[in-house]
């Protein structure tokens, strides 16, 4: 309850650096790669369909994201918020439903929360007001919630119920296909006969949170029957909110959306265009303001692991990367947008005479993301990105955000990027078993980096310390993971002396310092215990040997 209704305690600093290296099982996360590459795919052609109808959702601000340890450099397109683009929906979806989440975590009476789904009596056949249709409904919904939250003594048929959110969803098929739907549940409809078989009809719904403040037991028939009368719509009480993704969804499924028409397309987007999709409504939305007006967001924080738990995390500035042990080193490290800075860099003249745009604005470090492998990695965001016009203060910040997105990778003893792409790779492939691909997750983490420029002794003679091994002296299940990687040799390592430059030389440049930090400190403390045992040894020779008491 803390966490969700008192002001953040984490920046977006402290975020990056904790969710840096965050492992996700590799299986899970293909099957996430492969969600997220489909919904790219859909939002890209539907966007194409209505290009060609003469509607242009594409920005012409391109950002470019460059991973910051794998380095792998992706340009994404940027679109107006066109609430029905798969990718656009998802964008919009993620905020509310991490809110939500957390809001009722921190909400002493969310166990009483309840789902309800409210359907338009009528459907609109294609190219007809949908836009109409969809702000009535949601007035109705406004009144209805207005209606129920006041007590009975204020008004006849108030209930003391309070409406917290409202998402509208619209779903697409002909008149023949509802109407053999219907018959398959039991229910009478003739829809082909009224607007035609293969007539394209919409029918617009609502999925509702809301919250019985005290117990209507005794007036739950009222309150049903009130609401449907109220509503002028079917409606259904679903029971207790289980699961926060099955109410708040995509206005219109991607595969319904890819099957209409360019011109079908174009009705869609001015009929939806600017429109409240999702809303939150009474507490909820006071809860939602409160994060607005503290400049704080809700994410999922990496706490060790692989559990990662919703928080409100303070929003960083836009400044460059400094280090962890500055006092302002949290607030300012990154920030998360990709909305380009407010004053651009002024334009250059070409040798034609004539402006040409900026290029290569840097804009910052997002929270880390599971683009390319089971490893979350931050991205930087460029944007107008051009690799033949990097000037030397650009330059100069993209390398400053990888050194630092590589020494928190590299906290989190994540494996080396290259093998964190290979297990990527398997991932992916269909023909990799689930028990290989995890098998190969985990061994990556102990791969040897003698690349990484947290170990100082990375040379060619990093491994004089060790011996080559023969493959036939592993165990079965050792062997299946060493072939999973081209090029492996198996170590051993070889006994050594553990005199002081022997034992230096071995360690980890991070465990060195530490002992060599716990040397020095008993090396202070040498005159101090030997006058301590000097006493403890005359106190024995007094008590006659007795150790014990002399102790």
């Amino acid at each position: 309850m803390e966490a969700a209704n008192d002001p953040a305690r984490k920046t977006h600093g402290k975020v990056l650096r904790s969710n840096t290296g965050w492992m996700l099982d590799p299986v899970a996360w293909a099957k996430r790669a492969s969600a997220t590459r489909l919904l790219t795919e859909q939002t890209d052609r539907i966007a194409s369909a209505l290009t060609r109808a003469g509607v242009n959702v594409t920005r012409d601000g391109d950002v470019t994201l460059i991973s910051a340890v794998t380095g792998i450099v992706e340009t994404m397109a940027s679109y107006r918020a066109c609430r029905f683009l798969p990718t656009i929906a998802a964008r919009d979806r993620r905020p509310m439903v991490n809110g939500l989440k957390l809001f009722m975590t921190g909400h002493e009476n969310s166990r009483f929360f309840r789902y309800a789904v409210m359907t338009c009596a009528e459907p609109v056949p294609a190219f007809g007001d949908l836009r109409k249709t969809i702000q009535n409904l949601s007035r109705r919904i406004t009144r209805w919630a207005n209606y129920i939250k006041k007590s009975k003594e204020k008004r006849g048929g108030g209930y003391d119920v309070k409406v917290l959110f409202r998402g509208i969803e619209f779903t697409r098929a002909t008149a023949a296909e509802r109407d053999d739907a219907a018959r398959a549940r039991g229910q009478t409809s003739n829809l082909a006969d009224r607007f035609g078989a293969d007539t394209v009809l919409y029918h617009v719904h609502a999925n509702v949170i809301y919250w019985p403040t005290r117990n209507i037991g005794a007036v739950w028939p009222d309150f049903l029957r009130d609401t449907h009368r109220f509503m002028k719509a079917e409606w259904r009480d679903n029971g207790k909110v289980e699961k926060v993704e099955e109410i708040v969804k995509y206005c219109s499924k991607p595969n319904d959306t890819l099957a209409a028409s360019d011109d079908e397309l174009v009705w869609l987007y001015h009929q939806t265009q600017k429109l409240k999709i999702c809303q939150p409504l009474g507490d909820f939305k006071v809860w939602m303001k409160t994060l607005e007006d503290r400049k704080e967001k809700v994410v999922s924080v990496h706490q060790g692991r692989g559990n990662g738990f919703l928080e409100r995390v303070k929003k960083g500035k836009r400044e460059r990367p400094v280090d962890e042990d500055d006092e302002a080193g949290d607030e300012d490290a990154a920030f998360e947008g990709v909305d380009p800075p407010e004053k651009p860099e002024q334009k250059k003249r070409s040798e034609t005479g004539e402006a040409s745009p900026p290029a290569n604005i840097v804009i910052g470090l997002s929270l880390p993301q599971w683009r390319h492998s089971p490893w979350a990695e931050p991205m930087i965001m460029v944007q107008h990105y051009d690799p033949l016009r990097l000037s030397e203060e650009a330059t100069c910040d993209i390398a400053a955000w990888k050194a630092k997105a590589r020494e928190w990778w590299d906290d989190a003893f994540a494996p080396p990027p290259e093998e964190a792409l290979r297990v990527a790779r398997m991932a992916m492939d269909e023909a990799m078993s689930d028990e290989d691909i995890r098998e190969a997750a985990e061994a990556a983490c102990y791969i040897l980096d003698t690349c990484r420029p947290t170990v100082p002794t990375g040379t060619p003679n990093q491994l004089d310390e060790y011996e080559i091994g023969n493959e036939d002296e592993l165990e079965d299940d050792l062997k299946s993971v060493v072939r999973l990687f081209e090029g492996a040799i198996v170590v051993k390592e070889i006994p050594y002396d553990l005199s002081a430059d022997q034992r230096r030389e071995y360690e980890a440049w991070q465990q060195g310092i530490w002992m060599q930090t716990q040397r020095d400190r008993m090396l202070k403390r040498v005159p101090e215990m030997a006058a301590h045992y000097d006493r403890v040894r005359r106190r024995m020779a007094a008590l006659g040997g007795d150790c014990r008491e002399a102790a």
